[in-house]
This record gives structure tokens, sequence and C-alpha cells, in this order.
């Protein structure tokens, strides 16, 4: 099974999601761990990210097929 917590910046996403993980007893991965320093730091900067800086994440995250809209 696959929990996933959204929402915009700052809403506490990663401390609900790694207390959620850590009461279960499941493994945590925070999707922003999974861009590049240079996406990272786009983000930072408030500058938006664009599909082409999307698609080297999308491809990073482990479980194939999440979210619903990629290409496996």
């Amino acid at each position: 099974m696959i929990v996933a917590v959204m929402g915009v910046t700052g809403s506490g996403k990663t401390t609900v999601g790694s207390l959620l993980a850590k009461r279960l007893g499941w493994e945590f991965a925070d999707a922003d761990d999974f861009h590049s320093a240079a996406n990272k730091d786009k983000m930072h900067r408030g500058i938006p990210l664009t599909d082409a800086d999307r698609m080297p994440w999308l491809a990073a995250i482990p479980c194939r097929g999440w979210p619903p809209f990629t290409k496996s």
C-alpha cells in the first residue's frame, strides 16, 4: 500500500508523513529527495518547475505508475 500526503509548501507534509510512517512501521520517502539539486534550487528561489524539470523526478520515484498520469 502507498499513502501519498499532498499539500502546499510548508503545510506539514513531511512531518505528517514521517510520523505516520513511524507509527505504522512503514518506510517514508519524501518526494523532494528525488529532485535534482538544480530543481531544489529553483524551488527554493520560488521559480516554478517546468514539465521538463519534472520528468527526471517522475522517473526517479520508486513506485512506477504513480502518479497515475505518468508513463510506465
